[in-house]
């Protein structure tokens, strides 16, 4: 491979959930909070959402960070058995690429010609995340504690490998389209693999939240979601607060 071409990476934050049994409807997470957080919700790209800085990735001439955020909210529920159940009740996942942690370099004069391989990569992560947001409550993992913190604990220590494992589907699946295109240097495959990657896009349902869904209220009796990320932020799977994998083009 050339040097210094592209890297694209893919991340998931991962939303923790506050314990105890809510009195009052909480609100509903919407895309004004996920954008705080520097999240552009899934969108054509263009060369202005790709912003020039030669320090944040000095090896890459651009770089792209896809991103998923997934949010839920679980019910704990005591049984006759003496055991505590959790299990999830609402589900939702926000998808497109984190801006804060995109950038070309200023001597990058090409950008508008990668555009097509940087879109279809965002295409596939967001196949996958509206597969992951498809999801019913009854195909998400549950918890069983002997009380209400072991219940939960249990859950989340469920969900976070459920969620990685599909991650890595989808990590996977660039990776392969990397690969057939040579990094986006065969613009012909690029076209290609991208017109099949974005009629398989258009005909999976569009189950992510849409960024013009209204802020509402989730029902009374659950747990409220929690903006904080667990692990410090640290994306689910890379462990210790360390990149998650990424595609490099070089």
């Amino acid at each position: 491979m050339s040097p210094g071409r592209s890297l694209v990476a893919v991340v998931f934050a991962f939303c923790t959930l506050q314990p105890g049994l809510a009195q009052e409807k909480p609100p509903t997470p919407t895309w004004q909070e996920i954008m705080g957080l520097g999240i552009v919700p899934y969108r054509q790209l263009t060369v202005e959402d790709i912003p020039v800085n030669d320090s944040a990735h000095p090896k890459n001439t651009f770089y792209i960070r896809a991103a998923m955020q997934p949010r839920y909210q679980f019910i704990l529920k005591p049984h006759t058995t003496g055991f505590v159940y959790a299990y999830i009740d609402q589900w939702m996942i926000f998808s497109g690429f984190d801006k804060k942690e995109t950038s070309r370099k200023s001597t990058f004069k090409t950008m508008k010609a990668e555009l097509p391989y940087a879109q279809a990569l965002l295409d596939i992560n967001e196949i996958h995340a509206r597969q992951l947001a498809a999801l019913k409550p009854g195909e998400l993992p549950s918890g069983r504690g002997a009380n209400f913190d072991e219940a939960r604990a249990d859950l989340e220590g469920k969900l976070k490998p459920f969620i990685e494992q599909r991650y890595q589907h989808g990590q996977a699946e660039m990776t392969a389209f990397a690969k057939a295109t040579n990094n986006g240097a065969d613009k012909k495959k690029v076209r290609e693999l991208a017109a099949e990657i974005r009629k398989r896009l258009d005909a999976t349902p569009a189950a992510t939240v849409p960024f013009t869904a209204a802020p509402s209220a989730l029902p009374g009796g659950s747990v409220p979601a929690s903006p904080v990320p667990s692990a410090g932020g640290a994306p689910v799977g890379a462990g210790s607060g360390t990149p998650a994998p990424a595609l490099q083009r070089r």
